[in-house]
C-alpha cells in the first residue's frame, strides 16, 4: 500500500505568487496557478523622484514631475514601515516653481531606517520607498 502526501509550495516571482500543489504517491504531480498581489506603488498619481536615495546626509529632495494645475493641493507624507505618518508637508507654489521640495531629516524628525514617501492630491497617490542611513 502506497502512502500519499500533499503539500503546497509558495514562490514569488516579480510580484506574482505561484502556488505549486504537489502530490506524492510514488510519483509527483505539479500544477502552477499564478496569483497576483497588489503593487506597492499606486500608478496614476503624481510623478516624483527622491534623491539622494539612500539618504546619507541631513536632507533629501522630492523632485516634482507634475504641475500645480495637474495636482492642486498636493501634500508630501512620510510614513514609517508600520504605516504611521511621521511627517506631512503641503507643496507650495514656490516648490512647484522650483520643481523640488527639500526635506530636512532633522526637521522631519526621521531617524535611520526605511520609510515610504507619498505624494497625494485628492484621490491620487503615488508612493516610493526611502532609506535613511
Amino acid at each position: 500500500m502506497a502512502t500519499s502526501a500533499f503539500f503546497f509550495i509558495f514562490v514569488a516571482v516579480k510580484n506574482i505568487w505561484i502556488i505549486l500543489f504537489v502530490a506524492w504517491a510514488g510519483i509527483s504531480v505539479a500544477q502552477a496557478t499564478p496569483v497576483t498581489e497588489p503593487p506597492v506603488t499606486v500608478t496614476g498619481g503624481p510623478e516624483f523622484t527622491l534623491n539622494p536615495n539612500p539618504v546619507t546626509g541631513s536632507y533629501f529632495y522630492v523632485n516634482l514631475m507634475f504641475s500645480e494645475a495637474e495636482y492642486p493641493n498636493a501634500v508630501i507624507m512620510i510614513n514609517d514601515v508600520l504605516g504611521k505618518a511621521v511627517y506631512v508637508q503641503s507643496i507650495k507654489s514656490a516648490d512647484f516653481a522650483a520643481g523640488k521640495v527639500r526635506i530636512s531629516t532633522v526637521d522631519a524628525m526621521i531617524q535611520n531606517g526605511v520609510y515610504f514617501v507619498q505624494v497625494k492630491s485628492g484621490d491620487n497617490t503615488r508612493t516610493l520607498k526611502l532609506a535613511i542611513r
